[in-house]
């Protein structure tokens, strides 16, 4: 039983982690810090699209690794 409320916290602390920093990268990708735009050679009118998917997938992310925590919680 703890090796699950362990596991449960390790991998909704990973997951919730990986979903903050797709959103962080959303925002970079979006205020063109770091010529990143450039670097990954997107155009103008696709960061509209990565931008959303980065977001659905960071914010999915998190709160599928938030509810991986409180299920640790009520363990």
């Amino acid at each position: 039983m703890t090796l699950r409320r362990i596991l449960a916290a390790v991998v909704g602390t990973l997951q919730a982690a990986t979903g903050a920093l797709a959103v962080i990268f959303a925002y970079i990708l979006y205020h063109i810090f770091f010529d990143v735009q450039g670097l990954m050679n997107i155009s103008e009118e696709n960061v509209p699209v990565h931008m959303l998917l980065l977001f659905v997938f960071g914010f999915v992310s998190i709160i599928s690794g938030l509810f991986l925590i409180h299920e640790r919680l009520e363990l």
